[in-house]
């Protein structure tokens, strides 16, 4: 009697492991297959972040690189102007170049057309020497590269050369935008050290790899306790699908929120770049402010090259805040709290609408309250379909309704753009970056996002069950 009970309780036993074996293998093979999946689509999430914002990012060195060009060219265009070409006109021209500084970095430099360095502020020792067969640490003539392209009409150039506030002499990349002064035989040229912007990708790198780490890190940790939780439950007759289920929320809560911070950081970072911008008003205002001193002393009675100059510098600044206003507010979520969805929405259309594009909202049923998750999913829609709108469809009138059904909320926006391509921008990994992002937001509240498009207009679709 006693073998038997003996028995009884080891084949309870037995069974009791096998239930729980069967239980916790697929949930093991489902949270490793979730934990791929995160890391993968957060590692392409980065990578298209980061050349993103590469592409920016040089792209706005280039603009600088060219305005700032623009200006060591108006700083001398009265004396390059005058078609006088003796010495003392020279010798002031180069003055004035040598005193145009943008940071401990930024300077002008020049060189005649056959190789003869004129004016270095950093590396006066230059000066009077002929580089015309120096060759960089990759082995192409950059003196040559220079005067070639300046003579092509003028653009950009890659070569190695050394940085002035560099302890070491090794040289590091410098992109340069050099033109040429064909009356004077000179080649005047201006350029960034691209050593800063591969720093700041570093540490853009570090950053999102840390985020990454902590990303996975947590969802071990949440896979370790989900499985203990289950075993506990399973052993305490609990269900442990529901404890799972909370966990797998609140771990699509804290991605969310993790790409949130990710848009609010890109935001400040974007914010920091309008110094160099600001850099260029400086520039423009101590040019009026020289040419003002020079023109009290010669003829006063002439000011309007200097009041044209500061209109200049004060329509750089209104234009410059605008920019920046905007893409901050596209960065930047509404306060969902304050506002509530349809209020959110509301302001998002007002904020888009203006006389180039006719932005409508309309509201059908009555709200009622949803989840942050669910609000913020349906808000990040909108403002991506409608900025799409304007920047690539040249869109007229766009159209957008929030509707309740008791069974799901719905939100529909239209405008009547050309349209684009689907198939296209789906199957091309370095487009559609906002359409993937739309519909991850709606499929991780368990709701569905329909696209259509044509030569009359596209048509986005958001439904989220209000269960």
């Amino acid at each position: 009697m006693t073998e038997g009970i003996y028995e009884n309780k080891t084949t309870k036993m037995n069974l009791r492991n096998k239930i729980i074996w069967f239980a916790v293998t697929p949930l093991i093979v489902a949270l490793g297959s979730i934990a791929l999946t995160v890391y993968h689509r957060a590692a392409l999430l980065e990578q298209q972040q980061r050349q993103s914002i590469e592409d920016a990012y040089k792209d706005s060195k280039d603009i600088e690189l060219k305005n700032y060009s623009t200006l060591a060219e108006q700083s001398i265009a009265y004396l390059y102007g005058s078609g006088r070409a003796d010495a003392a006109t020279m010798d002031e021209a180069k003055m004035i170049l040598r005193s145009l500084n943008y940071g401990p970095d930024g300077y002008f430099f020049l060189f005649d057309l056959q190789g003869n360095f004129l004016m270095h502020p950093r590396q006066p020792e230059l000066v009077g020497q002929n580089l015309w067969d120096l060759r960089d640490t990759n082995g192409d003539p950059s003196i040559q590269r220079l005067i070639s392209r300046a003579l092509e009409g003028g653009g950009l150039v890659d070569y190695m050369w050394q940085k002035p506030t560099n302890q070491n002499t090794v040289p590091v990349p410098k992109r340069a935008y050099v033109f040429v002064l064909e009356n004077w035989g000179w080649v005047l040229g201006t350029g960034v050290y691209l050593d800063d912007i591969n720093a700041a990708l570093a540490r853009l790198d570090k950053q999102a790899s840390l985020n990454i780490f902590d990303t996975m890190l947590w969802i071990t940790l949440i896979s370790f306790l989900s499985v203990i939780a289950l075993v506990l439950g399973l052993m305490w007759n609990i269900r442990g699908r529901s404890i799972v289920d909370a966990q797998l929320s609140a771990l699509a809560q804290r991605i969310i929120k993790t790409q949130e911070a990710e848009r609010t950081r890109i935001a400040s970072l974007l914010h920091d770049s309008i110094k160099s911008m600001l850099l260029a008003i400086k520039m423009k205002i101590e040019l009026g402010i020289y040419r003002l001193e020079e023109l009290a002393q010669e003829h006063p009675q002439q000011l309007t090259d200097p009041k044209n100059t500061f209109s200049e510098a004060v329509s750089l600044v209104d234009t410059t805040l605008v920019d920046m206003d905007g893409v901050i507010h596209d960065l930047l979520p509404y306060n969902l709290n304050a506002l509530g969805l349809e209020g959110a929405l509301r302001s998002c259309a007002h904020h888009f609408d203006s006389d180039a594009m006719q932005v409508e909202f309309d509201v059908l049923g009555m709200m009622i309250e949803l989840p942050s998750a669910a609000q913020q999913a349906l808000l990040l829609v909108a403002q991506e379909a409608i900025a799409n709108a304007k920047k690539y469809s040249d869109a007229k009138r766009v159209s957008m309704q929030l509707e309740n059904n008791l069974r799901d909320v719905t939100l529909v926006i239209h405008d009547n753009g050309h349209g684009f391509n689907i198939g296209h921008v789906n199957d091309d990994p370095k487009r559609g970056l906002g359409l993937r992002n739309m519909k991850e937001r709606i499929e991780a509240e368990s709701g569905i996002l329909q696209l259509t498009s044509s030569s009359s207009g596209t048509s986005v679709i958001a439904t989220i069950p209000l269960n």
